[in-house]
């Protein structure tokens, strides 16, 4: 009974980029990022504008939530983009404090 527990436990982690190996994996969308900055609008002013908490959309922007589609494409409306382009992610893990690139875009 433990290890089906446990192999349940792994399963979800892996789901939540959790990694045994002492690495955490991150999903970002630098797509994102752009279009926030050249949109010139700022964190909070989005995250008000969409009615969500700015923490929220500070955890989906530092790759440690992964939005659902309802949120991207609320976001993408927000920013006249595309959903499908606007959330491209690059996956990194987090080694200590710094990050790597895992994969690249696309």
């Amino acid at each position: 009974m433990a290890a089906i527990t446990q192999a349940k436990w792994r399963i979800g982690d892996a789901e939540h980029g959790i990694r045994h190996d002492g690495a955490k994996e991150r999903c970002i969308y630098p797509n994102l990022k752009l279009s926030i900055y050249t949109a010139g609008i700022r964190q909070n002013q989005l995250a008000k504008q969409l009615g969500i908490d700015e923490g929220y959309l500070s955890r989906i922007l530092n790759g440690v939530r992964v939005p659902g589609e309802q949120i991207q494409v609320q976001i993408a409306n927000a920013l006249g983009c595309d959903a499908e382009w606007l959330f491209k992610h690059t996956t990194v893990k987090a080694v200590g404090r710094k990050f790597m690139e895992d994969a690249k875009i696309g």
